[in-house]
C-alpha cells in the first residue's frame, strides 16, 4: 500500500512539473506562505491538476470508465485531488470552488467517455462534503438558468442516482408549463435518452413532465418533436400487447399508473384523491378484457423493472388493487371477481417467466406484490366480503404451490407463514379457514418431503427445510390446535427419516390442556380422564379405509387368523398405514385384556411391516391404548422385535425438542422396568451401553 502511494504521488508530481508548478518551493517564498498564499498556491495547483485530468479525458480513445486500469493516470489524478482539498485551510470553500470547475467540465463534455468519467469524479467529490453535494445539486434542480439545459449531462446525473428524481420531475413539469425558453426541446431530449435510448428509469420517474407533454399533443400545442416523442412512447407500451383485440391506450394507462404511485408518495396524499384517480382508472378500463390488460401491464413493469429503487411502486399498486376492489360496482360478485381478477392476472404473469428465465427468474418482484396486495386488502376491513377474499387470496398461493413453480418456492413459504395470512385463515369463525390451509401445509410437505430423501441434501434444500421447521413451530405455539386436528394427514406425508419434523407435528396438544409430567413416578394413563376422551379430528380415517373399513368391523366381532394376512398386504402402501392402525385401534375395547384384544393380536402380526409410534401424542384414548399396545407387545415379543420397538421410540426422543408427550411417557415407562436393562440389545456395544446410561441419567434428572 506505501509502495502504490509513493508511486501515486511520483506520477502527480511528473503532472505538476511538467505544468511548471515546482513543488516545495512555492511555499517558501515571500508572501506565499501566508495563508492567503497558500490558498492561492492550493487553488492554481488544482486548476492545473483539472486541466490536465481534462487533456487527458479528451485524448482518451476509451469507450467507457470501467476500461480504466486502477494506476491510469487519469485514475491517479482523480484519487491525488481530493486528498489535495483536505490539505486547505478552508476545505469547504475549497471544495464549492472545485466542484463549480468541475460541473463546468462535466457541460462542456461531448464524448460519452467525458460525460461518465466527470459524472464519476462529481460523485466521489459529492462523498466527501454533502453540503456541497446539496448545493450543486440544488442548482442543477431548482435554478433558472438555461445553461443547466443539457440533456446528456442531466441523464447521465439520473444514471449515476445523483438526482432525486422526483424533485426534478416536478421542477421541470412547471418549466415545461411556465413554456419557459428552451426547456420543451431539453426536456424532449432528456425523455429520449431516459426511456426509449437506454432506458435508464421508468415511466412512473418522468411521470409529470410526460404528462406536461401529452397535454399539449391532446391540445395539439404540441411541436413536432414533442409529437413525435409522444408517439414513439405509446408504440414501445403498446409494443407487448399488440397482438390483443383490445382497444385501450397502453401508454395512457401506464401514465394513470404512474401518477397513482406518485400520489402515493406524497406526503399529504389523502382518501378523496386516491378515490377520484381510482375512479378514473376503473373508466378508463371499461370491461374485464381492459382491466386484466391493465393488471398485466403494472405487473409486467413492476417485474421487469425491480430493482431497490422501484420497491415503493410496488406497495403503491397493492393499495390500487385494494381500492379498485372496494370501489367496483355494489355487489360483493363484482368486488370479489375484480380480485380474482388481478390475482389471475398476477399468476399468470409469474408463470410465464418462471418458464421463460429459468434460473434467472426473479422471485421477489412477485412476493413483494403478494404481500403488498394481501396486506393492503386486509386494511381496508371489507368485513362483508372478507372471507370470500380470504378464499380467493388461498386459492391463488394453492396453485403457485412449490411443486409447480420451484423457483418461487422460498417466496411461496415466506408468503403462507405471513403475519398477514395465518391468523386470518386460522383465526376465522368456527374454523372455516382450517381446510384450505390444510391444503397449504400439504402442498409444503408434498414438495419438500421427496427432496429430503435424496441421498446427498442441496443447500437449497437445507434452507427450505430449516424454513419449514420455523414455521411449524410457529403453528405449534401459536395454532396447537390446528396441528392436532390434522396431524394425520401431516404425519402421513413425512418421511420416516425425519425425524424432528414429523415430533414437531406430533407434539402440539390443545391449549386448554394442562399436560401431566411423563417423569412423575408411577404415572398410570389408564387414571388419567384424558385417556376416556377420544381427541378432536378432522380427517376422516373410516372413510380413507374404504372398504377395508368394514372389514375392520368384521374382525373385531369375529377374529380370523386369515385376516392379517389380507391387512399385510394391504399395507404395502404407505399412506393405508395409518388409518388401517388408527381404526383398529379406535374400535378396540379399551378395557379388554390385551391378550384377547383383537387389534393387540393385528399389530403383534404386523409389527415387523409397521410401527405404531405416530399416535402417541398428548393424552387422549388414542394414546392410552397405542401406548398400552406397545407395551404389551414389547413383553411378548421375542428380543429381536423388543430391540426394534426401543430402537423407534429412542430414534424419536434423542432429537431435539419437542418432543411427543405420549412417545415421552411412553418410553419411561418402558425403561423404568428393572428386566428392560438386562436385555442384549442395551448392552450389545460400548457406545449403544454408554448411550441408555445417559438417556437413563437424563430421565431421573427431570425426575428430580
Amino acid at each position: 500500500m506505501l509502495v502504490s502511494q509513493k508511486a501515486d504521488t511520483q506520477r502527480v508530481q511528473q503532472f505538476l512539473i511538467s505544468c511548471s508548478l515546482p513543488m516545495g518551493l512555492a511555499f517558501l517564498n515571500g508572501p506565499l506562505n501566508s495563508p492567503l498564499g497558500l490558498h492561492a498556491n492550493l487553488m492554481a495547483k488544482l486548476e492545473q491538476m483539472l486541466l490536465e485530468l481534462d487533456r487527458l479525458i479528451r485524448q482518451s480513445d476509451l469507450a467507457t470508465c470501467a476500461l480504466l486500469q486502477p494506476n491510469h493516470d487519469i485514475c491517479l489524478l482523480m484519487r491525488q485531488i481530493p486528498l489535495l482539498i483536505s490539505q486547505s485551510i478552508t476545505p469547504l470553500q475549497t471544495m464549492t470552488v472545485f466542484v463549480e470547475k468541475v460541473v463546468y467540465m462535466l457541460y462542456k463534455s461531448n464524448t460519452p467517455f467525458a460525460l461518465e468519467a466527470y459524472t464519476g469524479f462529481l460523485q466521489s467529490l459529492f462523498e466527501m462534503s454533502i453540503e456541497v453535494a446539496k448545493e450543486a445539486t440544488a442548482w442543477i434542480v431548482y435554478a433558472d438558468d438555461e445553461r443547466k439545459y443539457n440533456a446528456p449531462v442531466i441523464a447521465m446525473l439520473i444514471r449515476h442516482e445523483m438526482l432525486p428524481l422526483k424533485e426534478y420531475d416536478v421542477q421541470l413539469a412547471k418549466l415545461i408549463y411556465a413554456r419557459a425558453d428552451g426547456v420543451i426541446d431539453f426536456a424532449v431530449d432528456l425523455i429520449r435518452i431516459c426511456l426509449l435510448s437506454g432506458p435508464i428509469t421508468t415511466l412512473e420517474d418522468h411521470i409529470l413532465t410526460v404528462a406536461m407533454l401529452h397535454d399539449m399533443v391532446k391540445e395539439k400545442e404540441a411541436p413536432d418533436n414533442v409529437v413525435a416523442l409522444i408517439t414513439d412512447l405509446e408504440k414501445q407500451a403498446n409494443a407487448p400487447y399488440i397482438d390483443l383485440k383490445v382497444d385501450v391506450n397502453c401508454l395512457e394507462l401506464r401514465m394513470l399508473f404512474s401518477q397513482w404511485a406518485r400520489i402515493c408518495q406524497h406526503p399529504v396524499a389523502s382518501d378523496p384523491m386516491y378515490r377520484q384517480l381510482v375512479t378514473k382508472i376503473l373508466a378508463a378500463t371499461k370491461d374485464d378484457n381492459g382491466r386484466c390488460l391493465f393488471f398485466r401491464l403494472c405487473i409486467e413493469t413492476l417485474a421487469n423493472r425491480f430493482t431497490r429503487r422501484t420497491i415503493h411502486f410496488i406497495d403503491a399498486f397493492g393499495k390500487l388493487v385494494a381500492y379498485m376492489v372496494m370501489m367496483e360496482g355494489e355487489t360483493k360478485e363484482a368486488k370479489v371477481k375484480l380480485y380474482g381478477h388481478a390475482l389471475s392476472t398476477l399468476i399468470l404473469v409469474l408463470a410465464k417467466q418462471h418458464s421463460s428465465q429459468g434460473t434467472s427468474f426473479n422471485q421477489k418482484s412477485f412476493l413483494r406484490m403478494l404481500i403488498a396486495i394481501c396486506t393492503e386488502v386486509n386494511k381496508r376491513q371489507l368485513k362483508t366480503i372478507e372471507s370470500s377474499l380470504l378464499a380467493v387470496f388461498s386459492d391463488a398461493l394453492y396453485t403457485l404451490q412449490p411443486a409447480r413453480f420451484p423457483g418461487f418456492a422460498f417466496s411461496w413459504l415466506q408468503l403462507v407463514s405471513h403475519r398477514a395470512l395465518v391468523p386470518l385463515l386460522l383465526v376465522a369463525k368456527d374454523n372455516r379457514g382450517w381446510s384450505i390451509y390444510q391444503k397449504l401445509v400439504v402442498a409444503l410437505l408434498q414438495f419438500l418431503c421427496p427432496l429430503l430423501q435424496k441421498r446427498r441434501l442441496q443447500k437449497a434444500t437445507c434452507a427450505f427445510y430449516r424454513g419449514t421447521l420455523r414455521f411449524l413451530v410457529v403453528l405449534l405455539h401459536d395454532f396447537p390446535e390446528f396441528l392436532c386436528e390434522h396431524y394425520m394427514v401431516f404425519a402421513q406425508l413425512i418421511p420416516q427419516g425425519c425425524i424432528q419434523l414429523r415430533n414437531l407435528v406430533l407434539s402440539a396438544f390443545p391449549r386448554i390442556m394442562h399436560l401431566p409430567d411423563p417423569f412423575t413416578p408411577n404415572l398410570r394413563l389408564d387414571l388419567l380422564p384424558e385417556s376416556k376422551q377420544a381427541p378432536s379430528m378432522v380427517y376422516n380415517y373410516a372413510e380413507a379405509l374404504g372398504p377395508w373399513k368394514s372389514k375392520i368391523d368384521t374382525y373385531i366381532k369375529v377374529p380370523t387368523p386369515s385376516f392379517c394376512v389380507e391387512a399385510l398386504d394391504h399395507l404395502k402402501q404407505a399412506d393405508r398405514i395409518g388409518p388401517f392402525v388408527l381404526y383398529l385401534g379406535s374400535q378396540a375395547a379399551l378395557d379388554e385384556p390385551m391378550e384377547k384384544n383383537a387389534a393387540a393380536m393385528v399389530y403383534k402380526y404386523l409389527l415387523t411391516h409397521m410401527t405404531s409410534e405416530d399416535h402417541l401424542r398428548y393424552p387422549n384414548s388414542h394414546t392410552y391404548f397405542f401406548s398400552t399396545v406397545l407395551l404389551y407387545l414389547f413383553d411378548d415379543q421375542p428380543e429381536q422385535i423388543k430391540e426394534q420397538i426401543t430402537r423407534v421410540l429412542l430414534e424419536r426422543l434423542i432429537v431435539n425438542r419437542p418432543h411427543p408427550w405420549g412417545l415421552l411417557a411412553t418410553f419411561i415407562e418402558l425403561i423404568q422396568d428393572p428386566d428392560f436393562w438386562g436385555h442384549y440389545f442395551v448392552r450389545c456395544s460400548p457406545d449403544i451401553e454408554r448411550l441408555f446410561d445417559n438417556v437413563s441419567k437424563s430421565i431421573k434428572r427431570t425426575a428430580v
